[in-house]
């Protein structure tokens, strides 16, 4: 336990057993990547032990299902709420010529019918959500509420199992793709690559069509002032005393009941979700109204798929008969990452994290009416372990002098610039060739991590990316660094941020090009950037600490850069 030291009660760590030390874990694997395509700002006490324990469990059950050739999936660590990962790569021969032959018997289920197995599964997850919804929190006894947050546990626990498992297979499949296109001089990066992977619907877009519809709806019925006119934390009441604005909300809370468990942050517990505060919502209604005109994105996914077959047909004309068949398979599943990577988000991260920012919620009520906490969402810089033992009987127990301490930290340190990595190596390219590349990890390589910059200094750039979407955009940036900001974005703009989730997609209509300090050629940033057909750079690093908002700056994606016109 706690013991009091020079007037102040000494603290254990936040995250027993997944907090980073340098001195044991650099010597148990050399290299520790960190994440920062999920952890800017830093994470909370309370979601980081969830992510650090069951993110990493995830990647090495999937891993083992599946036999992964290279990969045992990763081990993670807390550094101050930066995650930071650790390979566990085969390096074996034989283990690895063994596993890579279950690995492509693994694969043919999926090949065959991965719609169904992710139906399936989802199936699976929306049935232990609505268990945990069906808890009444202001009833629950304490013994009650004990087993609520079990099943949280392991409700979160069994999401990154099946999280991973899509991924994982629809991932590998375009990496093992990436291989066999090089003879004909294809790399993920080039423009005839990705357009087999565009021109794809998933749910995420869905939802998007049907705000597009309320802020048409909105503009038909005169709301359309209303809406961008007042503060966002306004515009619901705001539409109360209309009548036409009454039924119009009526709408909308009909669209929240079905897809309003979406947290607005996709990897914390500390942000509402839209069905627990709709003004949420209204951010993205907003960008759809200053945009006006048709639900573009049905018309570009219309062309993207056209250009799709295009590029699957020229590649195969090149493919020995004998070769097509594999070929054909790798690229309809690889095919599935484009709309499994958005529309998991939904049904995993998003809808998870809501149902449990709920419950701790719920358990955090209970906890402030008792004394316990100052305020319900002290909880989040809890742990489990620590509302476990006060979740009975919350009143015999003052936990301030742990969430206190531990939020006035964070909130002073949540925008703090992480360590790319801590490694054994002489440079990050060494640790990233030596300890990464071999695992062949999708996730890590793809998103977590991402591919590093190809620096051409004939080129004279000022920051240099990896291309997540082919073209070349110029115009005024706009540096966004949370959801909140994104009614700053104006037509016409170019969006400079550290990376985006599902929450951000609708105002990939307003802009003009992308930009984010990490992320790779398969994270949301880029897949959401080639199907609206945008210029999108990912993995610059620095973007959003070298661009000013108003900069004029010409995005080459194509060649990896980014020119500031005036600096």
């Amino acid at each position: 336990m706690a013991e009091q030291k020079e007037g102040m009660v000494k603290m254990w760590d936040a995250l027993p057993g997944y907090d980073f030390n340098e001195k044991v874990d650099l010597a148990d694997i050399d290299s520790w990547f960190f994440d920062g395509t999920h952890c800017v700002p830093a994470l909370t006490p309370m979601y980081s032990w969830f992510w650090t324990r069951d993110a990493g469990y995830g990647s090495e059950y999937a891993h083992e299902t599946l036999s992964s050739p290279r990969s045992k999936g990763y081990a993670a660590r807390d550094f101050q709420g930066g995650t930071y990962v650790g390979m566990h790569i085969v390096r074996d021969e034989a283990e690895i010529e063994a596993r890579t032959n279950k690995f492509r018997e693994a694969l043919i289920p999926w090949i065959e019918d991965f719609d169904g197995k992710w139906e399936g599964y989802r199936d699976e997850l929306l049935g232990l959500y609505n268990k945990l919804k069906a808890v009444d929190l202001e009833k629950a006894a304490g013994i009650e509420l004990y087993a609520h947050l079990h099943d949280m546990i392991s409700t979160h626990r069994r999401m990154w199992e099946i999280h991973y498992l899509g991924m994982i297979v629809s991932y590998s499949a375009i990496m093992l793709l990436e291989d066999l296109v090089k003879p004909y001089g294809l790399t993920s990066e080039s423009p005839e690559f990705q357009n087999m992977f565009r021109g794809f619907n998933n749910n995420v877009f869905q939802v998007d069509r049907k705000l597009w519809k309320l802020a048409k709806d909105a503009i038909e019925k005169g709301l359309g002032d209303v809406i961008l006119q007042n503060e966002i934390g306004e515009v619901i009441g705001k539409l109360e005393e209309i009548e036409d604005g009454k039924e119009w909300l009526k709408n909308l809370h009909s669209i929240l009941e079905v897809d309003g468990w979406r947290m607005v942050r996709m990897q914390d517990f500390n942000e509402p979700y839209w069905l627990e505060d709709p003004s949420t919502a209204i951010l993205p209604i907003r960008a759809f109204i200053k945009k006006g005109g048709d639900f573009d994105l049905d018309k570009i996914r219309e062309e993207l798929a056209v250009s799709r077959k295009e590029a699957i047909e020229a590649l195969l004309n090149k493919v020995p008969e004998g070769d097509r068949a594999w070929f054909e398979a790798l690229i309809n599943l690889g095919g599935k990452a484009s709309s499994y990577s958005e529309e998991h988000d939904l049904d995993c991260e998003l809808h998870c994290n809501a149902v449990l920012r709920r419950g701790f919620l719920g358990i955090g009520k209970r906890f402030a009416e008792a004394g316990t906490l100052d305020k319900p969402d002290d909880i989040f810089f809890l742990n489990p372990h620590e509302v476990e033992m006060a979740v009975i009987s919350p009143e015999f127990h003052k936990l301030q002098y742990i969430a206190n301490r531990r939020r006035e930290h964070w909130e002073k340190t949540k925008l703090s610039e992480f360590p790319p990595v801590f490694t054994n190596r002489s440079s990050i390219e060494e640790a990233i060739g030596m300890d990464l590349m071999p695992s062949g990890d999708p996730m890590i390589i793809k998103i977590i991590v991402g591919e590093l910059p190809q620096v051409n200094e004939e080129l004279e750039a000022d920051i240099y990316g990896v291309c997540g979407a082919p073209g070349v955009a110029e115009g005024p940036a706009r540096v966004i660094m949370s959801y909140n900001q994104l009614d700053e974005i104006q037509n016409g703009e170019i969006l400079v941020c550290p990376g985006t989730n599902p929450a951000w997609t609708p105002i990939f209509g307003l802009i003009k090009a992308v930009v984010s300090d990490r992320g790779g050629t398969l994270s949301h940033t880029a897949i959401v950037g080639r199907e609206y057909g945008l210029p999108t750079l990912v993995n610059t690093f620095t973007a959003t600490s070298m661009i000013k908002t108003g900069q004029r700056i010409r995005v080459d994606a194509n060649q990896g850069a980014i020119f500031i016109l005036d600096k």
